[in-house]
């Protein structure tokens, strides 16, 4: 199989057919990324969308590791969207309130957070209740299995930056599920 590097190199000299295996490999995760990262399939289908046009008009160099910047555009693009989008996620004051209050245990990995939730939607709902740069990471890290050098290239933070995003998204998801625990014992 031919590195995406390659192949990129032949999409700026116009190859089409490089251009169908590039989106063939990318599309999907770039899009489950941004699905991840926005929590909206549709305006997730648009960014992506929008990464490869970038990636087409794009005038320098050709990238030394292709997949990091390929995320690297999608991220920056997710970005963009919400800085200059009037769609804002509303965290509950009363949930901000009590995660600060709430005393801090140890943290728990991602598979156990994962067997917590017990489905995908619960996780997926989760992951919109986090900062979206502790998501970030977190889609990255554990949705796509990049290695945390990579998700610090992509997202241009750094490394000892990506590793304290992902042990507090990972402790506030912790928190998240445990209030949400208590809310439905209080329920019952």
């Amino acid at each position: 199989m031919e590195r995406d590097e390659a192949l990129y190199h032949r999409v700026l000299s116009g190859d089409r057919q490089a251009l169908a295996d590039l989106v063939e490999r990318y599309y999907a995760p770039l899009l489950a990324f941004l699905t991840r990262l926005t929590g909206q399939p549709q305006i997730a289908e648009d960014l992506v969308q929008e990464s490869f046009i970038r990636m087409l008009k794009y005038h320098g160099s050709a990238p030394l590791s292709f997949r990091p910047w390929a995320y690297r555009i999608a991220h920056n693009l997710a970005r963009d969207h919400f800085r200059s989008s009037k769609v804002r996620r509303e965290i509950a004051s009363d949930l901000d309130e009590a995660l600060e209050d709430d005393p801090v245990g140890e943290t728990q990995d991602a598979e156990r957070i994962a067997i917590q939730a017990d489905n995908r939607a619960q996780v997926a709902a989760l992951l919109q209740r986090l900062p979206a740069h502790q998501r970030e990471v977190l889609v990255l890290r554990f949705y796509h299995d990049l290695p945390l050098e990579e998700i610090a290239e992509i997202t241009g933070a750094p490394l000892g930056t990506v590793k304290s995003r992902l042990f507090h998204g990972l402790l506030r998801a912790r928190q998240v599920l445990e209030l949400d625990e208590v809310k439905q014992n209080e329920r019952k």
